[in-house]
């Protein structure tokens, strides 16, 4: 059977490198994992069906290749080089986005952050040295990196449409319209801009979003709800977002109003 080993009470890094190994390699799908106490021989039992990850000695641990990779890094390159790694380029940037950031962190290099005791790299480890624990270390590592693949997929996909964007100019200040299932409120505060018109079309969802404090939109929910008042408009306590439909409620009522539509409204407010 193949085998996965790595040290007791693993790091991020150990916790990524199997998963890396479990999701890409094909001959590694179901391969047990095992824990040692941290070695730097263990490896000399290295075999095709038994693979050493963060310690050991091995071609994976990163312990002996100096302080600019890490052994999810070194098993990131072998399954690159093993063309086992999805080929479209939204997966492949988006893997590349989290070996970087799981890399800086391993080697000490990442930003500083005052709060790291809410960082997944701090709770992640119970520290118990237990062999149980550590398994619900991995089962629990591998769950949060999943969802963050997940989320930088959404992230390149959304760059991907922002280049489909409209810019103009409303009593609002600079203004975007855009049509996305990925594209968020948080994406756009990154892009800078006073108004933005998000179109959902698989959920036939729009947003209309504003970041600054200073902007008001009910004027913007007050036109829609005359426009298209069986829809299910909804204001925001704060004045900052105009929502109709989205995939936490999907028993909302769908605007009528097309893409095209929205944008002219908007403009002539």
């Amino acid at each position: 059977m193949k085998t996965l080993v790595t040290h007791i009470n693993p790091h991020l890094d150990d916790i990524a490198a199997i998963w890396l190994f479990k999701k890409f390699h094909p001959d590694f799908k179901d391969a047990k994992i095992e824990f040692i106490s941290a070695s730097r021989d263990a490896a000399k039992e290295e075999s095709e069906d038994k693979i050493f990850l963060g310690t050991g000695g091995g071609k994976f641990d990163e312990h002996k290749e100096g302080l600019d990779t890490c052994a999810t890094s070194l098993v990131f390159e072998y399954l690159k080089k093993e063309k086992y790694l999805p080929e479209d380029e939204i997966s492949q940037k988006a893997l590349e986005k989290l070996i970087e950031w799981n890399r800086l962190i391993d080697t000490g290099k990442a930003p500083e952050s005052q709060f790291d005791e809410f960082s997944i790299q701090a709770f992640i480890r119970t520290k118990d040295g237990s062999h149980k624990t550590s398994n619900k270390s991995v089962e629990l590592g591998v769950e949060i990196l999943e969802r963050i693949l997940a989320v930088l997929k959404r992230k390149q996909q959304s760059l991907k449409d922002w280049g489909g964007r409209q810019e103009f100019s409303t009593k609002f200040g600079r203004s975007f319209a855009v049509v996305s299932e990925t594209i968020n409120r948080e994406f756009c505060r990154e892009q800078g801009g006073d108004l933005f018109l998000m179109y959902n079309p698989k959920h036939k969802s729009v947003q209309f979003f504003t970041p600054s404090f200073d902007i008001d939109l009910e004027p913007v929910y007050n036109r829609l709800k005359i426009l298209d008042p069986e829809a299910s408009w909804f204001l925001h306590q704060s004045h900052h977002m105009v929502i109709c439909g989205s995939a936490s409620a999907p028993d909302s009522k769908p605007t009528k109003l097309s893409f095209e539509q929205l944008v002219t409204i908007i403009k002539s407010i």
